[in-house]
């Protein structure tokens, strides 16, 4: 039996030399806790959550993240970061990228993102 390859949902940082990157990700639901945090600093290799799509779940696997940078004021965002499809997929890429405009995001490796999202600001 051939073994499907992952999914992955990559965080990169770009904002800024000084400037690190919060992320707290949380599985199926945007209002459970964040079971998964990280601190990403600017240029640092990315933050990833490899996972399978799971054909056990009535709605799919979904994934959020909130990800956010500063204090006074504080940038942030709280994205749906992956929604599997209606039925499950292999090797699927879902690629964010923080910047100082914003977040930009890809679906394709050798494609180059393109701007979807504005920080909300706190």
């Amino acid at each position: 039996m051939k073994l499907a390859k992952k999914n992955h949902v990559v965080i990169h940082n770009e904002i800024g030399p000084g400037i690190d990157l919060n992320i707290a990700c949380r599985q199926f639901s945007p209002k459970r806790t964040p079971s998964m945090f990280h601190t990403l600093k600017y240029k640092d290799p990315f933050y990833i959550i490899e996972f399978a799509d799971n054909n056990q779940l009535p709605h799919g696997e979904k994934w959020y993240c909130l990800i956010s940078h500063g204090t006074r004021p504080k940038y942030w965002f709280d994205i749906e970061v992956y929604r599997q499809g209606y039925y499950p997929r292999c090797g699927q890429l879902r690629s964010w990228i923080a910047r100082k405009d914003g977040i930009w995001f890809t679906r394709k490796y050798h494609s180059p993102p393109g701007h979807v999202l504005d920080w909300k600001i706190q």
